[in-house]
């Protein structure tokens, strides 16, 4: 508020200050106009007082024709100088010193031809305002009832009136300023209580936010607009209050909400865990439960001692292949839970490693022949990865693929189509069958522990588990789409070497 004040104050000393000066220079050009006019006066009676001595005097008479009187007089009135022709033709007299460079010759003329009074202004002077007139030329006629006679002209100085404003300098600027403090004084204690101290009320008003007094909170006449605002203020304050508290009214209940629905939330997570043990529970005592009852019964049929040794080979093979198949699962859970401290990265060339493992496919006989397509378009194909985290992705994915293609009951001949293409510092991998499918409510599900739509003992459900884990650790990305009965689209992008850049989503599960 203190600065308000202080611009207030400026503004209204240099607006005074400005309209005081301009005020006071129209008044000293008034009165160097009424002081010219005055001396024009004055010159005019002299000139009169001239000619007509000079008219009574005898042609031809000069300077010493004027009467001592008359000379002081002329003098003492600030003539500088008389010039006249008793005729057109006669000689020019003189009486006095013109100024250097003044030449009233022409003016003495025309007051001859014409009869009449002439008056002209030559040279200008500072007078400590602006510049003014320096010289007054006057000229008439000798006889004005006769044109085309003699003439005289005077040259007279206005050094007087211009002295008289500069001297009048140091008054007309003690009154500007004196003007200017008390104009600015009145005019600032008045917008003080007109403005400021409202402005001040009203702004601690809206600090402490406390209701106003309609009738009291401004006193004096011509306040209208700040009774308006007011009153308008201590309502938009009543209405802020008001809306405090249906906010914090509404605050609590959002935040008993949100606490309900974090209760909500946690118990539901904790559901889903307890389900997703359950079922991870389930599918390892399936999973195990089934080779340790086949390994049971064939540990009880070695204590038979009337078994050959032909047939205790072979069952004891039988009981190591279901110890190898416990392996395996266990294995796979281990790669499923392991952190990433795998055999080394290295830089591999994908599309010789795709083109080495559909060369081991194609060996692999299937119930449904199948047609190989490949359209390896990416430029550029290096990715740093576990050699065999990325063998084992591609191999699961394709032998998924081929597994798809036996399941479907219609199929005469399979299609399993793989294609690259480059992304911005990425490469994506599209996997496509024309397998049975899975039905849209199970393809969310499909990356879950345990899960498949598989027969019992063809498969743990851990495999694309596996795959999932092992590209998200590379900071790819896996996608499936599937169409039952139409077939199964995988697509997989990798980071290629160098690249920092993250994963385009692909609107599914990463």
């Amino acid at each position: 508020m203190s600065t308000l004040k202080f611009q207030l104050a400026l503004t209204l000393s240099v607006l005074f200050f400005i309209s005081m000066f301009l005020f006071g220079f129209v008044i000293l050009m008034l009165w160097q106009r009424n002081g010219i006019q005055q001396e024009t006066m004055i010159s005019e009676k002299l000139l009169h007082v001239a000619a007509a001595f000079l008219s009574t005097d005898t042609p031809g008479t000069d300077t010493a024709g004027f009467s001592k009187e008359i000379r002081s007089y002329f003098k003492e009135s600030g003539i500088l100088c008389l010039q006249w022709q008793n005729t057109l033709s006669s000689t020019l007299h003189s009486h006095g010193s013109c100024p250097a460079g003044l030449n009233p010759v022409s003016l003495l003329q025309d007051a001859a031809t014409n009869g009449t009074t002439q008056t002209s202004y030559s040279g200008m002077s500072w007078n400590g305002f602006f510049l003014s007139k320096q010289y007054l030329l006057m000229a008439a006629p000798l006889h004005p009832e006769t044109k085309n006679q003699g003439s005289i002209v005077l040259v007279r100085s206005l050094e007087q009136v211009s002295s008289s404003i500069y001297k009048a300098r140091k008054i007309f600027f003690a009154y500007l300023v004196i003007n200017v403090l008390i104009f600015t004084t009145l005019g600032f204690t008045r917008l003080v209580h007109l403005v400021i101290k409202p402005i001040q009320r009203l702004s601690a008003l809206a600090d402490s936010r406390t209701e106003l007094d309609d009738t009291s909170f401004f006193h004096g006449e011509g306040l209208g607009e700040f009774s308006q605002l007011s009153l308008s203020l201590n309502r938009l304050l009543t209405r802020i209050d008001g809306d405090k508290q249906e906010l914090r009214s509404t605050v609590n209940s959002l935040k008993k909400a949100n606490e309900e629905l974090q209760r909500n939330r946690d118990e539901m997570i904790r559901t889903e865990k307890l389900a997703s043990i359950g079922r991870l529970s389930a599918g390892l005592a399936h999973e195990i439960g089934n080779p340790l009852g086949i390994i049971q019964g064939y540990i009880d049929l070695l204590t038979d001692d009337s078994l050959s040794a032909e047939e205790r080979q072979g069952f004891s093979k039988r009981a190591i292949e279901e110890l190898n198949r416990i392996n395996t699962l266990i294995r796979n859970l281990l790669d499923l839970s392991r952190v990433p401290v795998t055999s080394p990265a290295e830089k591999i060339d994908l599309h010789e490693l795709l083109n080495n493992l559909l060369t081991a496919i194609r060996i692999r006989k299937t119930a449904i022949p199948i047609n190989f397509s490949t359209r390896l378009n990416a430029t550029d194909s290096k990715i740093t990865m576990d050699c065999d985290g990325i063998r084992q992705i591609f191999l699961n994915c394709m032998l998924n693929s081929i597994d798809a293609i036996e399941e479907a009951d219609t199929l005469n001949q399979g299609i399993i189509s793989l294609s690259t293409e480059n992304e911005t510092g990425f490469i994506k991998i599209t996997l496509t069958d024309n397998g049975a499918g899975i039905n849209p409510e199970l393809q969310d599900a499909v990356f879950d522990p345990f899960f498949t739509t598989k027969e019992v003992g063809k498969g743990t459900g851990l495999g694309l588990a596996v795959v999932h884990n092992l590209i998200k650790r590379s900071g790819g990305h896996i996608h499936l789409t599937s169409n039952p009965g139409k077939g199964t689209t995988v697509t997989i992008t990798l980071p290629l070497t160098g690249s920092e850049i993250d994963p385009p989503q692909q609107g599914s599960k990463a």
